[in-house]
């Protein structure tokens, strides 16, 4: 070989040994170039449909526009006291039509497989309370929940107990439980003002005098869902006490003495509109139990994760069959109320089998001005309302129970109940008024005070300045659900 043909023999294996590497390069490359932009289209999905791909749920606003005609949030005060002054039940009832759209209408948020409605999305008192505990006074305007509000025994049940016999042992054994949330703007006012610390309560008292927090804010929303939980038989269906109507006379009157049924099939294999009629007989026929099956998807409903379940287990009777993982929870009813005006407006929804004609306390009137876009499981629920305590309506301060008529508001799976013994208030309106079915959500909210001494009333005219009732008290604007989550070593 000649000095010039090796260097030839050498750059052509050398040539041919870079074309190899070169290939394996540009391979290499593709690769990484190809999962750079996979994991780019990923990350942009992310961005654009987080929720999708999120372990976190992010607080909704309530809805800027519904559709709904001459329907406004928050409204004008002036609106709403004008309805009052002329005792417009329908501008009151198309309002709370207009609260429970907004209130079940779907928000942006999903977690864990679950599209959820906006009010699932705000954050609970117990949140709200721990912000307050750590001073972190931006933790309820800027928040990101890490689960669902967790399910607790009605903080009602127990005060209940205890007004009735302080020395009572008390049952914590139920089918029906509580998340009480608040909305962003509640939210934000309970945290910025550190509203639920007891030294901060403090400050706000009057020796001698009415103590009251500052108030929230006219955009501020107060939530009590309120969910039954049972456990389906071999066939799928859960069996769901359903309210059969006020008792006349009135009497104590709670959900496991309804003897009232449907049945909630957890695999929805039932036809829609079905007319239901309702299982009384202590043994049902199966004929019978057909007529009074639904869908679980007539309800309000989500799944429980092992925590929950958990903590149902912890309250239920012994020997009863034990709640897991992904168990059905139905929404039975729920409380509402909004800052709109002083005393807040209060509107009150409950399943009902016969939506469209549903018993006291709604009405087929009620039920007559639900618009046409609540629909699916949403429409399955009766509105009852009490913007005021009693007709034709008082003022804040220095009204009477003179010559009145009562407005009778309340959530069937809480508060009705209730017996003699329970409310501790004297009702100056009638006396013979004892008993939950006998209650007004303002009338009761406006016993709030931070040291929750005062009890309970069924419905009357409460004036916010009476001074037997609330003096060396401090009022909390009708939020019983601070009074029970106060931090009390801060």
């Amino acid at each position: 070989m000649t000095a010039s043909s090796k260097p030839a023999k050498h750059a052509g294996k050398d040539t041919s040994t870079r074309n190899e590497k070169a290939s394996k390069t540009n391979i290499a490359y593709f690769i990484v170039l190809l999962t750079g932009t996979l994991m780019a289209i990923i990350s942009c999905d992310k961005k654009e449909g987080e929720n999708h791909y999120s372990d976190v749920i992010k607080p909704q606003e309530f809805p800027d526009d519904l559709g709904i005609e001459g329907f406004n949030f928050p409204e004008d005060s002036t609106a709403i006291y004008g309805w009052l002054e002329k005792r417009d039940t329908v501008s009151i009832t198309r309002h709370a039509w207009g609260i429970w759209a907004g209130l079940t209408a779907k928000s942006d948020q999903v977690f864990e497989g679950d599209s959820l409605l906006v009010f699932e999305t705000w954050l609970g008192v117990k949140e709200i309370s721990k912000f307050a505990a750590l001073g972190n006074k931006s933790g309820g305007c800027t928040p990101l929940k890490k689960e669902r509000t967790p399910l607790s025994v009605p903080k009602q049940f127990i005060h209940a107990q205890l007004f009735a016999n302080k020395n009572a042992r008390i049952d914590t054994s139920f089918q029906v439980y509580e998340t009480v949330s608040y909305n962003p703007s509640a939210a934000c006012y309970a945290t910025e003002n550190l509203i639920f610390n007891q030294s901060v309560l403090d400050q706000y008292k009057v020796q001698g005098g009415i103590g009251s927090i500052p108030p929230f804010p006219n955009s501020a929303i107060t939530t009590k869902p309120t969910y039954f939980a049972g456990k389906p038989n071999n066939d799928g269906l859960i069996r769901v006490p359903v309210w059969p109507g006020t008792p006349n006379p009135a009497k104590a009157y709670k959900y496991d003495v309804w003897d009232t049924y449907v049945y909630a099939d957890i695999n929805n294999n039932q036809p829609g509109n079905k007319k239901l009629v309702p299982v009384t007989a202590a043994k049902p026929t199966p004929q019978q139990i057909k007529a009074a099956t639904c869908n679980v998807s007539d309800f309000i409903n989500y799944k429980l994760d092992k925590d929950e379940a958990k903590y149902l287990n912890l309250h239920q009777d012994k020997g009863s069959a034990q709640f897991k993982a992904g168990d059905i929870v139905l929404l039975v009813g729920m409380h509402v109320g909004t800052r709109e005006i002083n005393n807040w407006t209060w509107q009150t929804y409950f399943w009902s089998y016969n939506n469209d004609n549903p018993f006291l306390p709604s009405s087929r009137f009620e039920a007559s001005l639900r618009p046409p876009s609540v629909k699916g499981a949403a429409a399955h629920y009766a509105v009852t309302t009490s913007y005021a305590m009693v007709w034709p309506n008082q003022p804040v301060n220095g009204g009477s129970n003179e010559g009145v008529t009562p407005i009778i508001s309340f959530n069937p799976y809480l508060e009705a109940g209730f017996g003699p013994g329970v409310f501790s208030v004297p009702n100056k309106m009638d006396a013979s008024y004892q008993y939950g079915v006998q209650t007004n959500c303002m009338t009761c909210h406006a016993m709030a005070t931070a040291s929750g001494s005062i009890g309970y009333s069924t419905d009357q005219y409460i004036s916010m300045d009476d001074k037997s009732l609330f003096t060396n008290q401090v009022q909390l604007d009708f939020a019983w659900s601070i009074q029970g989550n106060i931090n009390k070593k801060k």
